[in-house]
Parts: structure tokens; C-alpha cells; sequence
């Protein structure tokens, strides 16, 4: 299978922030509270959130166009660099006076997280972009953080995808695809979902309130699960990980599955593909990205 991406353009909308790594070891405990004294080895920053969505992209070939917002600091001037010297058009991002860039940082001890720190402000931001323009883009991804980037979205485009962090999916009524994880499908629903079975009700019932087509619920280490109108079911088996890292493997999921679906309009070959990249970027640490290449390899080997 060949996979080829670069004649595919994504409008990007969301909430973008810098992931800061502090690696390090530790031999001690603090005498100032029960936390390891870390001593860094190594430290680093990439982008996260729709930063992380946006390398997903352009790391399997496909054009990317960014729209969000980051503060005027050192934080969003290294998100924008990171971005633009991976080819990704960030003319759309806005920079806001007095206003935080979006942080998380994570501090690894011999290999484990011990803490995360997050900066962040709740920003409620317009996107200007006129409806002239999305015949340019095959698809748009909504990246919603619920940091305030996404919450004022509407768009005449086709294919639109939303990555959701509210608990109201109202918010995304008639949007073609919607990706929850598992908690973020009962928080909607208001339905245990403790079974397949009981996923696709309440897929059924958020189907039937907000004009989905497709809800591709992410089940980490179960799989995925399309439920889609007239009754259309689906159920992707998970590829098996050792010792596996989940951060920013939604991320992957959406970038991969839009992509495909944009090019092949199949939503069950879009979910096998995305299911297969976030495997490989849930064995590797950290934020993550994969390669067609990578995707291509692990699909042969499953066959």
C-alpha cells in the first residue's frame, strides 16, 4: 500500500501550546516533601495540542494552514519557528498581547513523569477566515483544547472534524466526523458506557441530536469504534504496544484519519490507517509524530 499525501491541503483550527520535556534522573528523596530531587540530563520543547496535530500532518506529507492564536512570548515565538521550518503556513496564527502561550511541562525521573506544570489562560478569540477561501482545503480539523481558540467556530466546509473537549457536542452540531475518547463520549451522552454496545447507543443518541455522520470513539488499548448514521457500526481492533505513552496520541489519530478521509472519502480504511499511526506513536515517548513510511511498514506486517 502507498501512501501519498502531498496533494492533500488542511485548514487547521485550535488551540496551540508548546510541550516542554525536563528529563532527568533522580537518587533522592526531597527533604522539603515526599517528591524525588531530579537533577536534568536534558531538555526540550515541540509543539503540542493542534501544534502537535499541524507535524502529524506535514510528517505524512500533506499541506497544512494554521489557524489559532499564541501570546507574545518566548514560548510562542519558539512554537511558530518550530512550525514554519516544518513547512506549515502559520500566517493565520494570531499573537495576543499579554497573553500566555499555551505550556505544558512534563519532568521525567529515570524514565517515569513525576509532575506536570500547565500555563495557560482561557482566551474567547473570533477566527477571521471567509467562506470565500475553504474551497482551497480538502478538509478542516477543529483541535479543540477548550482554551478558548475553538469555541467560536463555524464553517461551510465539507469534511469538517472535530477533535471535542467539551462535554456539550451541541456546540458541533453537523459536523461531519467527531473523535471523543471514551470519557469524553459518557460526559456528552450522559450514557455508562462500559461495553461496545453501550458506546454505539450513545453514539446513536449524539448522532440523532447533532447531525453527525461518523463518531470515531478512541478506546486506547481496545481500539476504535465508527458509528456512523443508518446504522453503520464498525469496530477496529487495537494493534498491540509494550509499555505504551499515550500523550498526544489523539492527536495523531485525527490528523491521520482526516488526511484519508479527505483523499479516499472511506471512513473504515481512514480509521485502519489512523489506528495503525497512533500505534506507532504511542511506542515511541513523548509527543510524537509517524511516518507514511512507519504506517506502511506496520500495515504490510499486519496483513
Amino acid at each position: 500500500m502507498r501512501l501519498d499525501f502531498s496533494d492533500i491541503t488542511i485548514l487547521l483550527v485550535g488551540d496551540f501550546m508548546i510541550d516542554h520535556y525536563v528529563i532527568g534522573t533522580s537518587n533522592r528523596m526531597s527533604p522539603e516533601a515526599p517528591v524525588p530531587v531530579v537533577i536534568p540530563k536534558e531538555e526540550y520543547s515541540i509543539p503540542g495540542g493542534a501544534g502537535n496535530v499541524a507535524m502529524n500532518l506535514r510528517a505524512i506529507g500533506a499541506n497544512v494552514v494554521c489557524l489559532g492564536t499564541i501570546g507574545n512570548d518566548a514560548w510562542g515565538e519558539k512554537l511558530i519557528s518550530t512550525l514554519k521550518n516544518e513547512g506549515i503556513n502559520v500566517d493565520g496564527i494570531d499573537i495576543i498581547k499579554n497573553h500566555p502561550t499555551t505550556l505544558k511541562q512534563r519532568i521525567y525521573s529515570d524514565g517515569k513523569q513525576v509532575v506536570r506544570l500547565d500555563t495557560e489562560k482561557i482566551l474567547d478569540w473570533n477566527p477571521q477566515i471567509s467562506d470565500d477561501n475553504l474551497h482551497n482545503y480538502d478538509a478542516c480539523i477543529v483541535s479543540d483544547y477548550n482554551k478558548g481558540a475553538a469555541n467560536n467556530i463555524s464553517l461551510d466546509i465539507d469534511i469538517l472534524i472535530v477533535d471535542p473537549k467539551k462535554d456539550d457536542f451541541s456546540q458541533y452540531n453537523n459536523v461531519k466526523i467527531i473523535t471523543p475518547n471514551l470519557t469524553e463520549l459518557q460526559k456528552a451522552s450522559k450514557i455508562e458506557v462500559k461495553n461496545n454496545q453501550s458506546i454505539v447507543d450513545a453514539c446513536d443518541e449524539l448522532i440523532a441530536k447533532n447531525n453527525f455522520d461518523y463518531i470515531v470513539t478512541k478506546k486506547g488499548d481496545q481500539g476504535i469504534t465508527i458509528v456512523g448514521q443508518d446504522n453503520f457500526v464498525k469496530h477496529v481492533k487495537a494493534h498491540p504496544v509494550k509499555s505504551p505513552d499515550v500523550t498526544g496520541a489523539g492527536d495523531t489519530v485525527i490528523a491521520v484519519l482526516s488526511v484519508v478521509y479527505a483523499k479516499t472519502k472511506d471512513i473504515e480504511l481512514s480509521v485502519k490507517i489512523a489506528n495503525a499511526a497512533a500505534a506507532i506513536v504511542v511506542g515511541k515517548s513523548g509527543t510524537a509524530t509517524t511516518t507514511v513510511e512507519e504506517i506502511e511498514k506496520l500495515l504490510i506486517k499486519e496483513c
